[in-house]
């Protein structure tokens, strides 16, 4: 019972639950600040609401910067399409914005920073791309075939 319940707990440290693959991480035009966006879902689909999800990293020790003041805007082909929003103020140094993607393509995302820890600092900017529609680029495998039963857990754990 405890080799299952080590080898449950290796695999949930190894592997988490809300990993997210799609981040990138970009640093601002000066590199002041590296900023981190990722999707939620992973693949954004037309007509769903997607979350983007920021971060705000500090270059040098590469974890949270709180207390950035910040503006976003989501254009495709010049666009508006979200934004730009007035300055905004987060204390964590990461935040969660839903967007809605109406058609498929490529969204441009612009972050600009204006300050750090209270401080004005000349705006920075950072550009991402958004897929919106497009599939995945995963390989397709054939489903193996289950022929023997029994449980791979259990035998790993014998």
């Amino acid at each position: 019972m405890k080799m299952i319940f080590a080898l449950l707990l290796i695999s949930t440290l190894i592997f988490p639950a809300f990993a997210q693959e799609n981040s990138q991480v970009l640093p601002t035009e000066k590199g002041t600040l590296l900023v981190d966006l990722s999707t939620i879902p992973e693949n954004p689909q037309p007509g769903e609401t997607v979350k983007l999800k920021i971060n705000f990293l500090n270059p040098s020790t590469s974890k949270i910067q709180e207390h950035i003041d910040y503006s976003v805007k989501v254009s495709k082909d010049e666009i508006d399409h979200f934004g730009p929003t007035p300055l905004i103020h987060t204390s964590e140094g990461s935040v969660t914005i839903p967007v809605d993607f109406k058609e498929k393509g490529e969204y441009s995302t612009t972050i600009t920073v204006e300050g750090i820890l209270f401080q004005p600092i000349p705006r920075e900017q950072v550009n991402f791309l958004i897929s919106v529609g497009e599939a995945s680029a995963q390989p397709t495998t054939p489903a193996p075939n289950s022929g023997n039963g029994g449980c791979l857990i259990a035998t790993a754990a014998y």
